[in-house]
């Protein structure tokens, strides 16, 4: 037979207040129930808990030991009372984000600054993947959210813009058209482009497409990347030119120029999470990406008129 918790509780406020009457007072309850109690205890545990005399009670040697135990044991109950609490409200716990490598560079850290200030209870685990991988890995559950470039609308899956940015030209530093004072996209016409497969990220493909096409041609695709990080490091190397986020240029890549576009095309990148999750963090996260969408338009919108 295992002591109760009640009869625990019962034996700590009798220690405390050295009295089995001021205890059972503060118990609520008559005196003869609780020292019944106390004798059960200590027949339980085969241990003689308190010395008895007419002022009251003193503990043992093996009840000034228990007593200790009792209050750490009772501690850690009640921490793990309120664990589970902050849990379930969702002020406590993990949650799983996936991001591009884009947006490592322009959304992300924004994003993990404000988490630390503000739920620095619940851990952010942050994984790097391609965009057609994101999906996937939020609908399976891998992820509980997920920032990258906007998306078709997919069933089951919600989604929140939190920020828009213009295309860049991005040039190896030797390109001839660097030395120009007035930069065209058309004049980039001849050269290999450097892309994302549109399988990876459709929506960017399209963009970059689109914006050549309103400058007056269809680029020569000379090679794909899936990370934005590569496409940099053929330009650098001067494999090809590229339409990058303009975010990219935060990566300061030696050996690449970047070049600003007239009536550039907008690169949406998005929060995304599954209908279906039941992490109780999410909507705090949600809403923690929600607040600082006026901010990052802010700087983006200082960004382009600089």
């Amino acid at each position: 037979m295992k002591p109760t918790l009640n009869q625990l509780i019962n034996f700590c406020t009798v220690a405390e207040t050295g009295n089995i009457g001021k205890a059972a007072s503060q118990l609520n309850i008559s005196q003869p129930p609780l020292s019944r109690q106390i004798a059960q205890l200590e027949t339980i545990l085969g241990a003689k808990l308190f010395n008895r005399a007419a002022k009251g009670v003193s503990l043992t040697l093996a009840g000034e030991q228990f007593l200790l135990d009792c209050r750490a044991m009772l501690a850690m109950l009640e921490q793990a009372c309120n664990n589970v609490r902050a849990i379930a409200s969702g002020q406590k716990g993990v949650l799983k984000l996936g991001a591009t490598m884009y947006a490592s560079y322009s959304v992300v850290p924004h994003v993990a600054m404000q988490h630390r200030n503000t739920c620095s209870d619940v851990e952010l685990h942050f994984q790097e993947r391609v965009p057609s991988d994101l999906h996937a890995a939020l609908q399976d559950g891998r992820l509980d959210a997920a920032i990258s470039f906007s998306e078709t609308a997919t069933p089951g899956i919600h989604s929140l813009v939190l920020l828009r940015e213009p295309l860049i030209a991005a040039l190896p530093a030797n390109h001839p058209q660097v030395q120009h004072e007035h930069f065209r996209l058309e004049s980039l016409c001849d050269d290999p482009f450097i892309t994302v497969p549109r399988e990876s990220a459709p929506m960017l493909y399209d963009s970059i497409l689109h914006q050549c096409l309103k400058a007056g041609f269809s680029p020569q695709i000379g090679l794909e990347a899936s990370v934005q990080q590569t496409v940099m490091n053929f330009v650098a190397h001067g494999v090809g030119v590229a339409l990058i986020p303009a975010s990219m240029e935060n990566a300061q890549l030696r050996g690449v120029v970047y070049r600003k576009l007239e009536n550039p095309n907008m690169v949406e990148n998005m929060l995304m999470w599954s209908a279906k999750n039941t992490n109780p963090a999410l909507p705090g996260f949600v809403n923690l990406c929600r607040s600082i969408r006026d901010k990052l338009d802010a700087a983006q919108a200082g960004r382009i008129n600089n």
